[in-house]
């Protein structure tokens, strides 16, 4: 009986969204009377963080503090359209969807201050609450005077909507070809993983793993390294715990209950090391791509990999 060691690489892409057509997400917000904004998104937060996420966005693009803007994405009834948080899709497309709608929050924002400051929207920038001169910053109005004004001396509602879909692809008639790829964002991950196999039980351990993740713009890069971890830890449950086929090699060894059913715990976890690399995409908001479903997809193959490299 020997224990062997050996070093396993994978590389992954994962396209963003399923855009062939018919996937939008869309939003709509409002300035309320004393300058807060509310946010309506379709894009539900199942635990990966969209709401902070969308909540960053918004308040970026229309040059807010982060605690003036709430999100709410709890109703259909009032919430925007959205065909689903799937497809690693949330950040995308659902990001681009308020991001869009920031825009023309922030549009109808400047109108207003134009008005009362007598100044050209174009002159006009929002810092931190306060709608500002650019070049002289002096002459400005806070967002809450400008609220105010839009609802008790114009009679305005200050709100703008936004709504992120892909253009339909073109088909030729002729051979069903289309000019247009079916995904928005491609995002990339590499995965080197150092492992342990007992060459008498086939027990594996891993000792190691390196994760390199292309997300984009990690817009909250706590949120992005926790979604690589815990994807880490599904995709050690999926390389060394699964089964290759369903009840493999038979029926019998099948699981007759959850309990039955093995997953990785911490005590499993290997020494992680986890890089965030940004190439930023033209399409994202602020360039992010996607770190959903592809955080698990890396490990498995270079789990194999090195196995092989270790007794194969």
């Amino acid at each position: 009986m020997a224990k062997h060691r050996g070093r396993g690489f994978s590389m992954i892409e994962y396209p963003t969204g399923m855009n062939q057509n018919g996937d939008p997400s869309q939003a709509w917000i409002k300035l309320k009377p004393d300058g807060r904004v509310d946010v309506f998104s379709g894009t539900v937060d199942i635990g990966q963080g969209s709401k902070t996420v969308h909540t960053q966005i918004v308040a970026d693009a229309l040059g807010v503090p982060f605690d003036w803007v709430t999100m709410d994405n709890t109703n259909t009834d009032s919430s925007a359209v959205c065909t689903g948080t799937f497809a690693s899709r949330g950040t995308f497309i659902g990001g681009n969807a308020v991001r869009y709608a920031a825009e023309k929050t922030r549009e109808r924002i400047l109108e207003i201050a134009s008005k009362e400051l007598e100044i050209s929207p174009e002159d006009l920038e929002i810092v931190e609450g306060e709608v500002l001169a650019k070049g002289a910053p002096d002459r400005k109005i806070s967002l809450p005077d400008v609220a105010g004004a839009a609802t008790y001396v114009y009679g305005e509602l200050i709100s703008g909507s936004g709504t992120a879909l892909k253009p339909l692809a073109e088909v030729d008639d002729d051979d069903g070809s289309v000019t247009q790829e079916p995904h928005s964002a491609i995002s990339y991950a590499a995965c080197v993983i150092d492992v342990e196999v007992d060459d008498e039980t086939g027990e594996t351990t891993v000792l190691r793993m390196v994760q390199v993740y292309d997300v984009g713009r990690a817009i909250n890069p706590t949120l992005v390294e926790g979604q690589i971890e815990g994807g880490a830890m599904m995709g050690l449950g999926l390389g060394l715990l699964e089964n290759c086929y369903p009840y493999y090699p038979s029926a019998e060894h099948r699981g007759d209950q959850f309990g039955a059913y093995l997953a990785p715990s911490l005590e499993d976890f290997p020494k992680i090391e986890s890089v965030i690399l940004e190439n930023p995409s033209v399409d994202g908001p602020f360039g992010a791509k996607a770190i959903g479903e592809m955080a698990n997809n890396a490990q498995p193959p270079a789990i194999a990999a090195a196995v092989h490299d270790a007794v194969g």
